[in-house]
């Protein structure tokens, strides 16, 4: 049985203290995620065959009410000492074979993370959806106003 690292653990309690614990899948394979069957969606994504759909699963996957996956969380890989061709081909195609199925998928950098840890920074998990998602303060200001 594989067991969460340290930085996974931490993450995974970011994750659960927001969207809450029964939200957040850890080690969900991509087949799963993707309801059980990858059809060829087209030349740019996965095909059944591809070696990297056997890899390891994702990270963490958020569900909904119906246990439904909405979102994949994961970390970025580190290609800084070697670069790891089933790896990174993985990290590139996952994000479209994971959007065709309505699914989003964020990536985290480690400096990403150790920021979101630092008490002394101001970037948060919240703060750190937003950027990734696009939203933006100003926004939800206008929103309110309108």
């Amino acid at each position: 049985m594989v067991e969460m690292n340290l930085q996974e653990a931490q993450l995974f309690r970011m994750l659960s203290g927001f969207f809450g614990r029964d939200r957040v899948v850890w080690n969900m394979s991509i087949r799963s995620v993707c309801g059980g069957a990858l059809p060829p969606v087209d030349s740019r994504v996965a095909t059944p065959s591809d070696d990297w759909v056997g890899l390891a699963g994702c990270l963490f996957t958020v569900v909904d009410d119906e246990d439904t996956p909405k979102m994949v969380v994961e970390f970025a890989p580190d290609f800084s000492r070697y670069i790891e061709v089933q790896q990174m081909e993985r990290h590139q195609r996952l994000p479209g074979l994971l959007e065709g199925y309505g699914i989003r998928y964020v990536s985290v950098g480690l400096d990403e993370f150790r920021d979101m840890t630092d008490p002394q920074s101001s970037l948060d998990l919240v703060s750190f959806l937003k950027d990734k998602f696009g939203i933006y303060e100003s926004e939800d200001n206008d929103s309110s106003e309108g």
